[in-house]
């Protein structure tokens, strides 16, 4: 457990205490010649406000204490004020913003009972004798409360610049670490949605392999009853096949079984669909103007029902982000290389602007990660001011 001292004691940087340092000797060589001229006490009270001020970060209170030590033995010996007092505005001031709790009311307790006691010790010393002169008495006493009020004002102030400061460093680091949990808040949501579209990509790809290894496996046992040639050749073969191809549908069915976590069977959309999907999206009051371009080829199924998945969110975020008295101008581009989707909408005013920044929202990072698996890719184009647009295209090989 650390002792009270230890927790009086802030861990700087190497160069802090350096830094420290050499402003504590550089304000002590500059007052060092006032001193000299003054009482023989003064010499010393500027080496204990050089270590006050070489402590005043790493120790605000201690600093403090030394610092009102030295002003005690100051006054004892009957010195004047002198350049050297300086330090205690400037200890004041770290007591308000580097320290804690106790230390920081210990600075502003000192800034009111410190600027009366050493305004009016300042009175009384430089009116030495006055004070039995009846006459003189309440102009004595007006320099006293006018003295006493300009110390604790000086003071008072030094201790509420480091209070500000203070206020001010909190609120940065409060902005900085507002910034961190909504940077690290989108990671995670980008995470959620891309594990989510792959938990969808897992359903339905689990049906295509399914049904295609089903339909193998279905072959092969037919075929162990063709008997043609060597008939037992054959069916050894057949055989090996069918066995070959059921322990894969059982691989395939537990490792793709994990990744859909207990998700239901669903269609399997393609190609044949898109046009079902387009009325789908105008029966919910989407305006869509849809344009086939070519001939849609035979792309395998793992790529079409990419392709539908794509053009269904691209579909959905014009829906929620769109103007929604304007057409979505849905292109299908098919070629023999492959086929492109494109799928561009004006942007309404209330919509942020995602640009090309594919972590924002929740279906781009998705339908990124669906071309991406398909072999293909997906480009967002927000160049043109109000309009956004999704590019994907998707190789038939």
């Amino acid at each position: 457990m650390r002792t009270t001292l230890e927790r009086m004691i802030r861990a700087l940087l190497p160069r802090q205490y350096a830094i420290d340092g050499a402003v504590g000797a550089l304000v002590a060589l500059l007052c060092l010649p006032f001193a000299l001229r003054g009482n023989f006490i003064e010499p010393w009270v500027v080496l204990v406000v050089w270590g006050s001020l070489s402590l005043r970060r790493a120790s605000p209170g201690i600093a403090l204490t030394i610092s009102w030590v030295a002003v005690i033995a100051q006054m004892a010996f009957g010195a004047s004020a002198n350049a050297y007092n300086v330090a205690i505005p400037i200890i004041l001031y770290a007591t308000a913003r580097y320290g804690d709790g106790w230390v920081r009311w210990y600075g502003l307790i000192s800034a009111v009972v410190g600027g009366l006691v050493a305004s009016a010790y300042t009175v009384l010393v430089t009116n030495t004798g006055v004070t039995a002169n009846a006459e003189a008495l309440p102009i004595l006493v007006f320099a006293t409360v006018a003295g006493a009020t300009a110390g604790v004002v000086v003071l008072g102030l030094s201790w509420t610049l480091g209070q500000l400061m203070r206020t001010a460093d909190a609120a940065r680091q409060a902005g900085y670490e507002r910034f961190r949990a909504r940077q690290a808040q989108s990671l995670a949501e980008r995470a959620t949605v891309v594990e989510q579209e792959r938990g969808r990509i897992a359903r339905d790809m689990h049906d295509v392999v399914a049904h295609s290894l089903a339909v193998v496996v279905a072959q092969a046992d037919g075929a162990r009853y063709v008997h043609k040639g060597d008939a037992d050749a054959l069916a050894r073969t057949l055989e090996t096949v069918s066995d070959t191809a059921r322990h894969a549908l059982g691989d395939v069915r537990l490792l793709l079984s994990e990744l859909r976590h207990e998700q239901e069977a669903g269609p399997q959309p393609g190609f044949a669909d898109i046009d079902t999907l387009v009325e789908t999206m105008r029966s919910a009051g989407l305006m869509v103007s849809y344009t086939l371009v070519g001939t849609l080829p035979d792309l395998p199924t793992g790529r079409q029902i990419a392709a539908y998945r794509i053009m269904q969110e691209a579909l959905t975020n014009a829906m929620h982000h769109g103007e929604p008295h304007r057409d979505v101008e849905v292109t299908v581009v098919g070629s023999d290389a492959g086929v492109e989707l494109i799928v561009q909408n004006v942007v309404g005013q209330s919509a942020p602007s995602r640009g090309t920044d594919l972590s924002r929202g929740h279906g781009l990072p998705g339908m990124r990660e669906r071309a991406t698996l398909a072999g293909g890719t997906l480009d967002i184009d927000a160049s043109t001011p109000g309009w956004f647009r999704v590019i994907a295209r998707l190789p038939i090989a």
